[in-house]
């Protein structure tokens, strides 16, 4: 499985974390759960996904992640990126990352997976 970030994904990233060294965050890839930190909206359906998805931004040492939950780690042209790996079957082979019409979206292979991905920056 692998992750990519397009030029316009990462480029909108970078403005909204700013000055931050890369070294200070982990990039956490979530689809949004009961268990999942940093989620707002926890009365909504599995079967509704279009809101799921998260890109998590959060400090090295945040306190209100669970790493145990995000126990698969691979290498993305962004850095490492975090996932569960009991919500991997959510992916594709070829994930990609892009930034247009001002909305972060998720596609693969196989099409559109989420059309509106939340961006969430915790640092």
């Amino acid at each position: 499985m692998k992750f990519t970030f397009t030029d316009s994904a990462i480029e909108y990233i970078l403005k909204q974390i700013n000055k931050f060294d890369e070294i200070a965050y982990d990039i956490i890839i979530d689809y949004a759960d009961g268990n999942s930190p940093y989620n707002e909206n926890i009365s909504s359906c599995h079967c509704q996904v279009y809101d799921k998805y998260r890109v998590l931004i959060v400090c090295k040492n945040d306190v209100n992640i669970k790493w145990s939950k995000y126990d698969k780690q691979v290498e993305s042209n962004f850095g490492s990126v975090y996932f569960p790996s009991y919500y991997e079957m959510m992916f594709d082979k070829n994930n990609v990352f892009d930034y247009k019409d001002f909305t972060l979206n998720l596609k693969s292979e196989a099409g559109i997976i989420a059309d509106q991905v939340q961006l969430i920056i915790k640092l």
